[in-house]
């Protein structure tokens, strides 16, 4: 029967550092979403507000204008569901291990010990997964708001160039 070194599975991430450093990165490209959205919009802007322009578009470039605006919401809306406090855990808090179960009257046994265990991991990595493939949906989401915005910003910069 093989068993495995302590030094093997001290060395092998837990499935619950693969779900944080799955949301980190969540957040981290939700922010870089949203910041590419800015900067597209505010160039925009700028663009669509120099020379009187803004003056003489039509209803062509105010529709644009809006679809743009909504966009952009979107992906605001999407970045703020993503980066929404974690109601998860990632990791497991020995105190109520052993004021519950350790030192409790009377003492839960080893294997009492180890299934209640087991059953507590496979319910955070449940809940974990839910809460993490929830803030993938909304990053998806809003990635979908993405060309909403950017073609928008097209419809509204090509009809002020036209005048």
């Amino acid at each position: 029967m093989a068993t495995s070194s302590p030094t093997k599975r001290a060395s092998t991430p837990s499935p619950s550092k693969h779900r944080h450093s799955a949301l980190r990165e969540t957040r981290d490209r939700a922010g870089a979403l949203l910041s590419v959205a800015a900067v597209a919009g505010g160039l925009a802007a700028g663009l669509f507000f120099t020379d009187d322009r803004s003056l003489s578009v039509g209803w062509v470039a105010l529709v644009g204008a809006v679809v743009a605006v909504a966009g952009f919401a979107g992906i605001v809306l999407s970045t703020v569901m993503v980066w929404r406090p974690v109601e998860g855990q990632f990791v497991h808090d020995a105190g109520v291990i052993v004021g519950l179960y350790l030192e409790g009257d009377p003492p839960v046994g080893l294997p009492a010990l180890h299934r209640e265990l087991a059953l507590w991991l496979g319910e955070q990595a449940n809940s974990n997964r839910h809460q993490l493939s929830g803030r993938l949906k909304w990053f998806n989401l809003g990635l979908l708001f993405l060309p909403v915005e950017v073609v928008g910003v097209i419809v509204a910069l090509g009809d002020a160039a036209r005048g």
